[in-house]
């Protein structure tokens, strides 16, 4: 789990980078991450940068 409050899990930040989100904003949008308290927004992040070439 990313993001406890919106039950958002590394998977769907994932799938929503498959599906065109380039940056934290576009997850957001397409998951609701981060939306609700703001916590798990560095950890998204990081995760993003992570996985941004992983598996195009």
């Amino acid at each position: 789990m990313i993001c406890a409050c919106r039950h958002v899990t590394k998977g769907d930040v994932r799938d929503a980078m498959k599906a065109g989100a380039d940056c934290f904003k576009d997850v957001r949008k397409a998951t609701g991450a981060g939306g609700k308290c703001g916590k798990c927004k560095k950890k998204i992040k990081k995760y993003m940068d992570r996985h941004r070439d992983a598996d195009p």
